[in-house]
């Protein structure tokens, strides 16, 4: 199998394993089964014949058998799998054949799924600690984006072909297209960072409506217990954190919503002014559609009220917006650094 067709399985894979993770912690899945790898101490499958949920009920006290829930969780975890399994073989290719400059991202990247593993397991074992279970979906996404970023270096030739055709510009231009992405990548991050902490904490319905929350415009909110880390021996599922704490939580995502709209929207107009090229041009396009609907998504959940479809795909899109925001990047820099040979 070539190497693309191996990076074409892992984005798939890896996207798909996002997006039905979303599924399974929003409907509340994630403690489908009490213990990791298996469920219920069963590697393949999950209990289903009354007898076998009776044995899984006595030798897991307190925890209650939901098939549905355990198949959502296994499911998941058998995708991870076999995902684990695929990145360990293309880094034995990349190694093998010595791909020279994908070497260092692609080490990187299998040990990041060996830690994301750990986190999976630490997601069950501390029963979906907020932080442990958004450090997880970052994870998930690091992921995505590093894979997508050793796409699109093997890929490389693409930008040659395309992006310098009938571009002569000063280095300097380059850099400050680049820079500003860059800002706006890390306005992102936080953003999403802070979308990871809103669901976790199960506060994407601590406001009921829109654009005021809870008929208010600055509503009650205590932020210091909203951002706080506590271990603690509780189950954290169904969220743990009073309603002004959840408030806090929530108001904060919605407000680094529009300053990271405006940046992003900034940032765009920025480039395609400094830059006049079709291929950057198109490329912003894409990122302004995507933060359109990544807005319009968000809106929508608190409105209907988080249905699951909706709230799924606000996850999908969101990592599109990223490695969509990361392919500018990476394109500006590329630029720059052929810029800097051509002087």
């Amino acid at each position: 199998m070539s190497i693309n067709n191996i990076l074409y399985i892992m984005l798939v894979l890896v996207f798909t394993i996002i997006t039905f993770g979303a599924y399974v912690r929003l409907s509340d899945a994630g403690l489908g089964c009490p213990d990791w790898p298996g469920c219920y101490g069963i590697l393949l499958g999950v209990p289903e014949t009354a007898s076998e949920i009776t044995e899984a009920e006595q030798l897991f006290k307190g925890s209650q058998v939901d098939i549905g829930k355990a198949w959502k969780e296994m499911i998941h975890r058998y995708l991870a799998g076999i995902f684990g399994l695929v990145i360990l073989a293309f880094v034995y290719i990349i190694y093998k054949y010595d791909y020279k400059n994908l070497k260092k991202i692609s080490m990187f990247t299998g040990l990041l799924v060996l830690l994301q593993a750990f986190l999976g397991l630490l997601t069950v074992s501390e029963q979906l600690q907020p932080l442990i279970v958004s450090l997880h979906l970052v994870g998930g996404l690091s992921i995505f984006s590093l894979i997508w970023l050793i796409f699109i270096k093997h890929k490389s030739y693409i930008f040659s072909n395309h992006v310098f055709l009938n571009i002569n510009l000063d280095f300097k231009y380059f850099k400050y297209a680049r820079n500003i992405v860059y800002v706006s990548l890390l306005f992102l991050v936080i953003q999403i960072i802070l979308g990871g902490w809103t669901s976790t904490n199960y506060a994407a319905l601590a406001c009921v409506d829109f654009p005021k929350c809870n008929t208010q415009w600055w509503p009650k909110m205590d932020f210091i217990s909203g951002f706080s880390v506590d271990f603690t021996d509780q189950n954290y599922e169904f969220g743990v954190l009073d309603s002004y704490s959840r408030v806090a939580i929530h108001f904060t995502h919605r407000v680094w919503a529009l300053v990271t709209f405006c940046v992003l929207v900034f940032s765009l107009i920025y480039v395609n002014r400094l830059i006049k090229n079709d291929f950057i041009k198109y490329l912003s396009i894409t990122i302004f559609l995507l933060l359109i609907a990544q807005i319009a998504l968000g809106i929508m959940n608190v409105v209907y009220s988080l249905p699951i479809e909706i709230a799924v795909a606000h996850t999908g899109n969101a990592s599109l917006l990223l490695i969509s925001l990361i392919t500018l990047a990476y394109v500006l820099n590329y630029c720059y650094s052929r810029s800097l040979i051509k002087h």
